[in-house]
């Protein structure tokens, strides 16, 4: 009979009457540990590093024009700016020719260049500064994954007793659960997304616009809003991230919960009440099958004996104790035999071992 079939026929009357004269208790002991890290980071860098990308690519760009007076000599360009510049100074000529020459003294020199150290640009700059030291910060503090332990332990005592019998049973149980929360996307696990923020934070960071910048005046909050930083898409995601990062820089990455419990559970009781009665019912079972074994050899041999030979009950009664006996003795010595080659084998690995010890103390 198979366990499904053996428990489907069992008596459920001998069952409630069994559970109703146990003495049963149970205890329930759990250890939890939670770890819940916040990757909430992750996913706002992840969304913000293609607008980053648009702006370091192609930065905003400005034309600085410098003026200076310089000696005639060192005047490298002559431009109209010059010129009007010389009419409207006429202290600065030196000389006018009867030709109408005109030999200035000096002579406004005027420099276009282009830059991209606008205020703007500066605020990436900084951005990606602090984008680079947040992540740090981040990684530094502890492992990004979040987890659930669980530590289970069941202790059930219970004792059954019936006019010539007493079962008693103690069970204990130990269970761990450990939950790993799935924080890949797009078919990238957490480690492989991290890792890609790092490349592309390094990549902005040794980008031609982050070094021309490298001399550049940091920028800090409050943020000035600009009309190109509360208008271009770009920048208004960059703006976000900024803000971003300032608020969440003052809370931790990750929290730990570690809790502990004691509870006796009355449904998880009967069902271990259950289990016992099943135990116990298989005992029983096995006895009564040994019963009917030994019933069935004994039945047989004196079968054999009445039909197939003329033998007077007194000499089977004789025969029977003196094989009885023989057999006795050959069980004891044959169990004896075995318990010295047991002893033996003991023995010589106690001499072994001692030897090895001994050696290793050398």
């Amino acid at each position: 009979m198979n366990i499904v079939d053996y428990i489907n026929n069992l008596n459920k009357d001998n069952i409630s009457k069994f559970i109703e004269t146990t003495n049963s208790d149970i205890l329930i002991k759990s250890n939890i540990e939670k770890k819940v890290s916040d990757t909430s980071w992750i996913d706002m860098i992840e969304e913000c590093i293609p607008y980053l990308d648009n702006i370091i690519r192609n930065p905003r760009r400005f034309i600085v024009q410098e003026e200076n007076i310089v000696p005639i000599e060192k005047a490298k360009v002559v431009t109209e700016e010059s010129i009007r510049h010389l009419a409207q100074n006429t202290n600065l000529i030196q000389e006018v020719h009867d030709d109408g020459t005109v030999i200035p003294l000096k002579l406004l020199n005027v420099y276009r260049e282009e830059t991209i150290d606008l205020y703007e640009n500066r605020f990436i700059k900084s951005l990606v500064d602090n984008l680079y030291g947040f992540v740090q910060n981040k990684l530094n503090e502890s492992d990004q994954k979040s987890y659930a332990k669980i530590n289970n332990n069941v202790t059930y005592n219970a004792t059954h007793k019936e006019k010539n019998a007493t079962y008693k049973i103690n069970v204990s149980l130990e269970s761990e659960y450990n939950d790993i929360i799935d924080a890949s996307k797009d078919g990238h696990s957490l480690e492989e997304r991290i890792e890609h923020i790092r490349d592309v934070i390094g990549a902005f960071r040794s980008s031609t616009f982050i070094k021309n910048l490298k001399e550049s005046s940091p920028v800090r909050s409050p943020i000035r809003k600009t009309n190109v930083i509360l208008k271009e898409p770009n920048f208004i995601k960059a703006l976000e991230l900024w803000e971003y990062l300032e608020k969440n820089n003052i809370k931790p990455v990750t929290s730990i919960q570690n809790e502990k419990k004691e509870l006796k559970d009355n449904n998880i009781k009967e069902k271990y009440d259950l289990a016992f009665f099943i135990n116990s019912d298989a005992l029983l079972q096995k006895k009564s099958e040994d019963v009917t074994y030994n019933e069935a050899i004994i039945s047989k041999l004196i079968n054999d004996f009445v039909f197939s030979g003329d033998i007077k009950e007194n000499e089977f009664k004789k025969l029977i104790v003196k094989e009885f006996k023989d057999a006795s003795k050959r069980k004891e010595k044959i169990e004896n035999n075995i318990k010295k080659c047991f002893q033996d084998f003991v023995d010589e690995f106690d001499k072994k071992f001692k030897k090895a010890n001994n050696i290793i103390k050398w």
